[in-house]
């Protein structure tokens, strides 16, 4: 038995949650847990070893489930070796990530009495873990004060639990046996963190929640609309541009894809079980979302430009098998509009993309092919000029950022060319005078042999810029954001105590910025 642990494979407030016997994971761990001795043994939940067993188990699961998706090791930011764990950082009805690991928090429920810890949670566990994942391959939207990059963190968050709860044929299962087999309904896998749900409803916060049964559910029929429209803050029942509640636009339409792949699945092959097909839906959706996020540019998160990225990425997998299913999901979310859908279709994923937030999606496909000669190149270097007049851009210094190597040995191409934007105004308070950076960004795709595949080009407009300006009003309106002093050294953990995500910071030259301290679960 030593090489088995109790687990929840969901979340402990599920109906038909219990405990299950896995076995531990073999292999190097990227998580450093205190205490951890990977001894294994079927412990009971409120223990610390059952915690720390929970742990290790999920954020495996989670990491090689991304691995997988993303065909490679990932590498933690700032550059751990090993991701630092806290099991019962602080007491608190709450789980964070702030780049210097993953704290999860506990606290009493006011009504039962029952310690409720986030880090027995399996969906808290991969929701945290996935802004850890995501910084990994988009530290960019790290310090992005668009709320739409915002949203789109606690989206990915709420995939992750998602897809690594759906890697368990038990809780698969079970979400099948309900409503009568129907995807679409609210099942035990769409309604997250089940258990946090109830404590902060009987703590008073039950506008902050979906139900007393979920901290948000994915299963829903929010549609997309600009967020600087939308109110700072309502209850959940009602979309607002705070970025756990406008995340369920994208995490919405992310399942609905999902479920729609699964009912092509079955419709394809009428021998297929039920559990078969779901399973291969969720591995079919989480390569999707992240080969979109791999050929997606740097800068920040538009949903419309996610899921430009995503076509892209159906076009190049499989042929656009899913094309159809994903433009069903994304048009109806308001994403996109069918036209920008269909024109991002291409010949073979061989399509050029522009992006921004007013001009909407201008897509073509791909007839003349240059060949770029590419050398090692070096982070830094300009985009070629022959590359940059075939994309007709008028700018020229955009700037080498990332670059990545496909499973398919295409390399991935991201270049920047970022700009300070400094917002006045009495409106925006401790954040008065403060400069933003945002940045035009590239993504240029090339085969082996050089040819260019995909490009896409997202252009920072006004009404990006707007957005910016709104949601940096709104946080300073909720106090979410602390003024530090020229000087000041900022600790994140006070930061969470006061519940404030974002600090003034000044850069060398003495000007004021808005920076990150943590992202918290909810």
């Amino acid at each position: 038995m030593a090489n088995l642990v109790n687990i929840f494979v969901n979340d402990p407030g599920t109906k038909d949650a219990g405990l299950e016997q896995v076995a531990l994971p073999q292999g190097k761990s990227p998580f450093a847990i205190p205490g951890w001795t990977g001894a294994g043994g079927l412990f009971a939940p409120g223990t610390l070893e059952f915690q720390m067993g929970q742990l290790y188990v999920v954020l495996t699961q989670t990491y090689g489930a991304w691995s997988d998706f993303f065909g490679g090791d990932l590498t933690w930011q700032p550059g751990f070796a090993q991701l630092p764990i806290l099991p019962r950082a602080s007491k608190d009805l709450n789980a964070y990530y702030d780049r210097k690991g993953l704290k999860f928090c506990y606290a009493a429920d006011k009504i039962t009495g029952q310690t409720i810890y986030t880090c027995e949670s399996g969906d808290v566990i991969a929701h945290e873990c996935g802004h850890a994942i995501l910084d990994t391959q988009h530290p960019e939207y790290w310090d992005s004060l668009l709320s739409e990059t915002g949203a789109f963190h606690e989206a990915f968050g709420d995939m992750s639990a998602l897809l690594v709860a759906l890697d368990s044929p038990r809780v698969r299962a079970v979400m099948l046996a309900e409503n009568d087999g129907d995807l679409a309904k609210s099942n035990t896998v769409t309604r997250l963190a089940e258990q946090l749900a109830r404590g902060l409803s009987n703590a008073g916060y039950a506008d902050a929640v979906v139900s007393v049964d979920a901290l948000r559910d994915v299963a829903n029929k929010f549609r997309y609309r600009d967020p600087d429209k939308l109110p700072g803050r309502t209850p959940a029942a009602r979309l607002s541009s705070e970025s756990h509640n406008f995340s369920r636009v994208f995490s919405g339409a992310f399942y609905d894809m999902l479920v729609g792949i699964n009912e092509r699945l079955r419709k394809e092959n009428a021998a297929v079980t039920p559990d078969a097909a779901l399973a291969q839906a969720r591995g079919d959706a989480g390569h999707l979302l992240a080969q979109g996020l791999t050929l997606a540019p740097k800068g920040d998160a538009l949903f419309k430009t996610i899921a430009v990225a995503m076509l892209a990425a159906s076009q190049q997998i499989d042929g656009g098998k899913y094309f159809a299913t994903m433009k069903k999901a994304f048009v109806a979310r308001r994403l996109l509009k069918g036209r920008e859908a269909d024109a991002a279709r291409g010949t073979a994923g061989v399509v050029h993309t522009q992006t921004s937030a007013l001009a909407g999606v201008a897509s073509v496909p791909v007839t003349l092919r240059p060949r770029w000669e590419l050398p090692e190149t070096r982070l830094g270097e300009d985009l070629p000029s022959g590359i940059r007049q075939w994309m007709a851009l008028h700018k020229s210094d955009f700037q080498l950022v990332s670059e990545q190597t496909r499973s398919d040995q295409s390399r991935v191409l991201h270049y920047a060319a970022p700009r300070r934007v400094e917002f006045t105004g009495s409106a925006l308070g401790v954040a008065n005078g403060a400069q933003v950076t945002m940045a035009d960004a590239v993504a240029v795709q090339v085969d082996r042999e050089g040819k260019v595949v995909s490009s896409h080009y997202h252009q920072v407009d006004r009404g990006q810029e707007k957005r910016v300006r709104d949601h940096v009003a709104k946080l300073v309106a909720r106090r979410r954001v602390y003024e530090a002093k020229q000087g000041e050294a900022v600790d994140p953990a006070e930061l969470i105590a006061q519940k404030k995500p974002y600090y003034i910071a000044y850069d060398e030259q003495g000007n004021k910025r808005i920076r990150r301290a943590f992202i918290a679960c909810g």
